[in-house]
């Protein structure tokens, strides 16, 4: 595919994945240098040659599976042929394409599993692969109203309770392990949330040291690994999941931007978080430890099953999408899994998968100079904008800016420079690089695809279809979809993708920057105000409707490409800065970028502060309005700062949070605040690890900060605080 040719050559089949990689006399290393796809997982590899596709239905049939039959609604077929249907070999790829979307999604037997561990510090979590202290509970959760904690006697909690159905009460640690391992075997899914990092790695680890066998555990894990496997079952670890940065800002957009915990995550998507409690887990009554234990287990599982059970509906459509089993899906970032979906289209076509060696020799150049140090090639364009309060302010945007881009201007690492003579005349504006006029691009026609079929078919069903059990499954399918398009580009353009084509990388951001700028032009000419501009949308200040429509016209038209209309505030208030801005949006919600108090390592003291100002700004519908809504926020802001003066703050709500991501000894130039405090517990033998969250507070002399658990209300420098808050107030 990179050179447009066809080659002949030999595939090596060998008996067990040992034989290909992993030692020094391994087939790899002998062709090192003359060995093509050599580095593809086995399992991968078996997946692309069988055509198999992970969470699409079959028959077993005489030892083979023969895929199950897909009905494609009527309405679906006619519009993918009214998108396609002037090319029959396109036509013919994009149906097998929609058969991965109507096909039936199964519903799953499932468990949701939780530990509850010992420790006699309660600043600290037991480290997994020491396992030092008894597991004190186990607790289970399933959809088909299976639940159980199994908790273990204490001679200091006194007697257990009576009356508590869920639980089962075990005198001996071993034998409450061994219960444990006898109802995870009853499940072909295990769910956890950081059951890789901690659950399952502890429950095996344990287990070991009181004594049991490896046949008698059914947790396969080895130090050092980064995921824990249930025997005979798939084990699914919510917590990387959902921290997965495509599915936070795509799939649920932004609900819980900052958060990481089951807490957070369960509060924004399920309205429920965990029991909050007022000492240790250690010292908990068995009361107590049931409820907490329980209900985490409970939020675990309640994470699959809302919204018709949502997540796993996606993550269905998405292995499918991606050609990734459910244990690589949910452990990987999108760019193993838009990886994945490539390879598995170039066996499909019989393309050569280049080595990236390869492709950066052939196609490694670029025209642009970047303007952000550590980039290769010029960026999105940004217009800087106006400060001040804005009345009536319409935002549009392309309609997924890149992946148009991609599909428009059929841009492929293949296609991008081919080697044709013919296809030199045909230049992307502004650079050297010109783009293939003999065949459509494998990454444009995928990209393309998936665009399509949600801009223009499932997108609009999820609005438009009566029926509700419909109307919910195109509303996945458009979300799963949603994932896959809006992260393309940035897997595209990242110089870690094995695919990486710098001119691919640079014709796209080049084109981007050619529709903003020729848009805003327009909209000058048009007469129609522009606020602000960044990557692929505008900020227009009370546009007429009929101007608005005649922009949105002239996009299509000329530059063949969607324009929408994507917001509409009552106001916006911008800093002046690129990317900060609070606006208020028709319906009264709050649409903030960049607000310093919204973070997470902020403040409790500064966020309640941030949240009530937006509160009072919110109601503001006019001029005269929001100048009265700002003279109440200088009055409650003066509050505030009174209380912090008076020590009438407690220290908990002054707290900066930040976690260590580096060992203490590494930092010998600079010193962070963060990392003084660490020291500082250090200095009075607190053993202070990476992955340790510091907590911290600003305080007057010595270091300028001081570890909470060392520092006392009196310490406190408000003048620091009060400098935050001027930043988050700005």
């Amino acid at each position: 595919a990179l050179r447009d040719v066809k080659v002949k050559m030999t595939k090596v089949v060998a008996r067990d994945p040992l034989s290909v990689g992993g030692t020094r006399r391994a087939l790899r290393e002998l062709l090192r240098g003359h060995a093509w796809e050599a580095r593809i997982k086995y399992h991968h590899c078996y997946m692309y040659d069988s055509g198999l596709i992970p969470g699409m239905p079959y028959y077993a049939e005489n030892g083979k599976l023969r895929p199950a039959p897909v009905e494609v609604p009527v309405d679906i077929t006619e519009k993918v042929k009214e998108l396609y249907g002037d090319d029959p070999e396109l036509l013919g790829r994009a149906m097998e394409w929609v058969k991965l979307f109507q096909a039936r999604i199964p519903k799953l037997k499932r468990v949701a599993l939780d530990i509850e561990v010992y420790s006699p510090d309660p600043n600290r979590v037991p480290r997994p692969s020491e396992a030092p202290y008894p597991v004190i509970a186990v607790s289970f959760c399933s959809p088909d109203g299976f639940k159980k904690v199994l908790v273990l006697k204490r001679p200091e909690l006194g007697s257990p309770p009576d009356g508590v159905p869920e639980a089962e009460f075990f005198s001996s640690e071993r034998e409450l392990l061994r219960r444990a391992f006898e109802i995870l075997e009853r499940y072909p899914v295990v769910l956890t949330f950081n059951g890789d990092a901690f659950d399952l790695p502890y429950l095996r680890n344990r287990a070991l040291k009181l004594g049991m066998r490896e046949e008698e555990i059914p947790i396969e894990w080895r130090p050092g690994a980064d995921y824990a496997r249930v025997r005979n079952a798939v084990h699914i670890d919510l917590y990387r999941f959902f921290t997965n940065r495509s599915m936070k800002v795509y799939a649920f957009g932004g609900k819980y931007r900052e958060g990481r915990s089951l807490d957070e995550i369960s509060e924004a998507l399920l309205g429920e978080g965990k029991v909050s409690l007022d000492k240790p887990i250690s010292e908990l009554s068995y009361e107590k430890l049931i409820r907490y234990s329980l209900r985490d287990a409970e939020l675990t599982c309640r994470l699959t099953t809302f919204d018709d059970e949502l997540v796993l509906k996606l993550i269905i459509l998405m292995m499918r999408i991606s050609k990734l089993g459910i244990e690589d899906l949910t452990r990987h970032n999108i760019s193993s899994w838009i990886r994945s979906m490539l390879y598995f289209e170039h066996r499909r076509r019989g393309y050569l998968i280049p080595n990236e060696e390869d492709l950066r020799r052939v196609k490694g150049q670029t025209d642009t100079r970047a303007i952000i140090k550590g980039k290769k090639y010029m960026g999105a364009v940004v217009i800087d904008p106006l400060p001040g309060v804005f009345f009536n302010v319409v935002v549009v945007d392309f309609a997924s800016l890149y992946p148009s881009v991609v599909k428009r201007w059929n841009l492929s690492y293949e296609t991008v420079r081919c080697p044709h003579e013919e296809c030199r005349d045909n230049r992307i504006p502004g650079l050297s690089h010109w783009v293939c006029k003999k065949r459509r691009g494998l990454m444009s026609e995928v990209v393309g695809f998936l665009r399509d079929f949600r801009v223009y078919i499932y997108k609009r069903l999820a609005k438009r279809e009566p029926d509700p059990l419909k109307r919910s499954q195109y509303n996945v399918v458009q979300s799963a979809l949603k994932v896959f398009i809006n992260a393309s580009y940035g897997v595209f353009g990242a110089e870690t993708f094995p695919l990486y084509c710098p001119p691919v990388a640079e014709a796209t951001t080049a084109l981007g920057r050619y529709l903003l700028t020729h848009t805003l032009k327009k909209a000058h000419e048009l007469g129609l105000p522009v606020l602000y501009g960044d990557t692929d949308s505008l900020f227009l200040w009370n546009p007429p409707r009929e101007k608005l429509e005649e922009l949105i016209n002239w996009v299509s038209r000329e530059l063949q490409v969607d324009l929408d209309v994507d917001k509409e505030y009552r106001w916006v208030a911008f800093s002046g800065r690129k990317k900060n801005y609070v606006g208020i949006l028709e319906d009264g919600r709050v649409d903030a970028k960049g607000i310093v108090g919204k973070k997470r390592n902020t403040p409790e003291f500064i966020k309640r502060l941030v949240m009530e100002a937006i509160d009072l700004l919110k109601k503001a519908d006019s001029v005269e309005h929001l100048d009265e809504a700002v003279n109440e926020l200088k009055k409650v802001t003066l509050s505030y700062y009174e209380k912090l003066k008076r020590r009438e703050v407690p220290l908990d709500d002054l707290v900066f949070k930040v976690t260590l991501t580096k060992p203490l000894s590494s930092y010998v130039k600079n010193t962070p605040q963060h990392v003084k405090a660490a020291k500082q517990l250090q200095r009075m033998g607190r053993r202070v690890e990476v992955g340790d969250v510091i907590c911290f507070v600003k305080v007057r002399g010595g270091d300028g900060v001081k570890a909470v658990q060392l520092a006392r209300i009196d310490e406190v420098d408000p003048d620091k605080y009060v400098e935050h808050i001027k930043t988050a107030l700005e």
